[in-house]
């Protein structure tokens, strides 16, 4: 049997803890009884006590239990739980114990109680010895005969803490929300919150201790369901019935009842190590079109996750960020058309396109004229050009499209390359439009600003400062202010003061970047019009906006709706395109339509400007 990565780094934490290193305890040795059934045995809760780690740690212990979960072929190991004569009345100590074991045993199945001499250790990744307690080192085990599975704790609302119930069963009856979904096919395991959708921190509460406390509140109500294995992409998932598809997508916002496992802790998380199927799940419906905004003109913006296409003649894949072959490219390239006939916007503001100028080959121009042959005679779409043959000296840009015959481009575009904006930002473009049906002009600029990775660059202000807003917000801040002062001095000389901003700012909502334009006047449309808990993006199980649209109050007036197209963030990331490196069984999921497009959902405005 490969034996777990746990297993491997408990090995070498047991060593450390024997030898009195950091972590070890300073209580008394414990005194060993003859090993035979019955005799004294430590008990577990005292071996797992109140806190994160053990205070028995590098002790050698005899403890009886019985198998609560038989794990030896994946986890490398098993849980045991003690009888009931053995508990105590605490409920901040847990009465469970992982056991690690090098090679297969026999003797271990479901059900049986077992006497076991081995070594106490905190297992895996323990960040300052807090990790999975354990037994390890085994010199002895016997079998004492037949227990009885004790009943599992029922966990119905966030706890105070998943520690006290680590190594030990449990039953969520649910419903229990699917909040992330990333590591679905690829390892069997999502994580699911029993407090709802989980918001990034700096959605919803100000950066600092606010951003803390909600941080705090979803770390208790998350926790990951596990398939007790270490497989990379898995043919099957064996607690999955049926397996992902078009019409079971296991999009995030899913609900699960019955949810049935061990608590377990490694990878940095608590998780539950499933032992049965989730008794039923309630799939999240897939949104068929996008919100009704309004209005008599529509505003679009679109992060299209690098959309490069090679020297634009079919060659040069796999390409710097964007598709490994021109299979993939074709497919990316349709889903967003699909996308953008979907939005029927009548201007669209781009990010993530391929830097590599305007001529017929470039980038832009090939998503422009497929959106154009795709829309047969309805294809009047153009796309904005900047003074300059690059914008900026990134490999990715922003760019501008709208319909010709809705919307007329006044004068030239403008874009501004300086301070915040000659590295890592990307170069904003500002172009100024009027309805054709008439109305009064109003200016879109399109933004993408600095990443929150990284991390490792960054120096000052630009490190990440523990708020919650991640590293390089200082640039991030800079570019925002930047921004505004530009905007100031209407750089398409339109005379306009009806302005929107749109964008990918790499910022949530309450975070500095942001709030610093809407105290320059600018209104938050997503926040205002979409209600309670917007969102465009999904990272590690929390929802947030990283999309905006921001209007001066003048245009803002004028604003009929916005909301999010929610058919990107929630969905497993294999109805995308970006697919190469995964089985062929797991690139079949995938089509060529609007889903999974894109990493970030597009977002749409509604304007009344006649």
């Amino acid at each position: 049997m490969r034996p777990s990565s746990l297993l491997v780094a408990a090995l070498a934490a047991g060593l450390v803890a024997c030898g009195g290193g950091p972590g070890s305890s300073t209580a008394d040795p414990i005194r060993l009884a003859p090993f035979a059934c019955g005799n004294f045995a430590t008990a577990i809760h005292e071996i797992q006590g109140r806190g994160k780690a053990s205070p028995r740690l590098g002790h050698v212990v005899d403890v009886e239990g019985v198998v609560t979960g038989n794990f030896q072929e994946g986890l490398g190991g098993f849980f045991i739980e003690a009888p009931a004569a053995a508990r105590d009345a605490d409920p901040a100590t847990s009465e469970g114990l992982f056991v690690l074991l090098p090679e297969r045993r026999d003797e271990v199945r479901t059900g049986r109680l077992l006497r076991i001499r081995a070594s106490v250790t905190e297992a895996g990744d323990a960040e300052g010895g807090r990790g999975l307690t354990a037994l390890h080192a085994i010199s002895e085990i016997a079998v004492c005969g037949d227990g009885e599975l004790p009943d599992p704790v029922v966990v119905d609302a966030p706890p105070a803490d998943w520690e006290r119930f680590e190594g030990m069963r449990i039953a969520m009856p649910g419903p229990v929300t699917l909040t992330g979904n990333a590591e679905l096919l690829r390892f069997g395991r999502i994580d699911v919150s029993l407090a709802g959708r989980l918001f990034q921190p700096s959605e919803v509460a100000r950066p600092g201790a606010p951003a803390r406390a909600v941080a705090e509140a979803n770390a208790r109500a998350r926790i990951t369901l596990d398939d007790n294995l270490e497989i990379e992409h898995p043919r099957r998932i064996w607690w999955i019935e049926p397996m992902p598809s078009a019409r079971s997508p296991w999009r995030v916002g899913s609900e699960l009842e019955g949810v049935a496992g061990i608590v377990d802790q490694r990878l940095g998380g608590y998780r539950v190590q499933l032992t049965d199927r989730p008794a039923a799940v309630r799939q999240a419906e897939r949104p068929a079109s996008p919100p009704d905004v309004g209005g008599d003109l529509r505003v679009a913006s679109f992060n299209v996750e690098n959309f490069f296409n090679g020297n634009g003649r079919g060659g040069d894949f796999p390409t710097p960020r964007g598709a490994d072959s021109v299979r993939s490219f074709r497919q990316q390239r349709d889903k967003i058309v699909a996308t953008l006939i979907g939005l029927r916007a009548d201007v669209v503001a781009l990010q993530e396109i391929e830097n590599d100028g305007w001529d017929e080959h470039s980038a832009i121009a090939d998503l422009v004229g497929a959106l154009n042959r795709a829309l047969g005679r309805d294809g009047d779409y153009r796309f904005v050009r900047s003074a300059t043959e690059l914008l900026g000296k990134d490999q990715i840009k922003v760019g501008l499209i709208y319909r010709e015959r809705r919307m007329r481009l006044l004068g030239e575009a403008a874009s501004y390359e300086q301070g915040a904006f000659v590295d890592r930002n990307r170069v904003p473009l500002a172009a100024t439009f009027e309805p054709v049906d008439g109305g009064r002009p109003f200016t879109v600029v399109s933004n993408h600003f600095k990443s929150k990775g990284g991390c490792e660059e960054a120096s000052g202000g630009d490190r990440d400062q523990g708020d919650f807003q991640g590293c390089w917000n200082d640039t991030r801040r800079q570019a925002a202010r930047e921004l505004m002062e530009w905007l100031a001095t209407d750089p398409t000389g339109s005379g306009s003061d009806q302005v929107l901003i749109l964008g990918d700012f790499n910022a949530h909502g309450l975070e500095d970047p942001v709030r610093l334009m809407v105290d320059r006047g600018f209104r938050d449309l997503i926040r205002q019009h979409a209600g309670d808990g917007p969102y465009s993006y999904v990272w590690r199980g929390e929802s947030g906006r990283l999309d905006h649209a921001l209007a001066s109050a003048s245009l803002a007036a004028r604003v009929t709706g916005a909301a999010e197209w929610h058919i990107n963030a929630d969905e497993l990331e294999v109805f995308g395109w970006a697919n190469d490196r995964v089985p062929d069984r797991v690139r079949r999921l995938s089509d060529s339509g609007a889903i999974r497009s894109s990493d970030h959902d597009p977002l749409l405005v509604g304007l009344r400007l006649e």
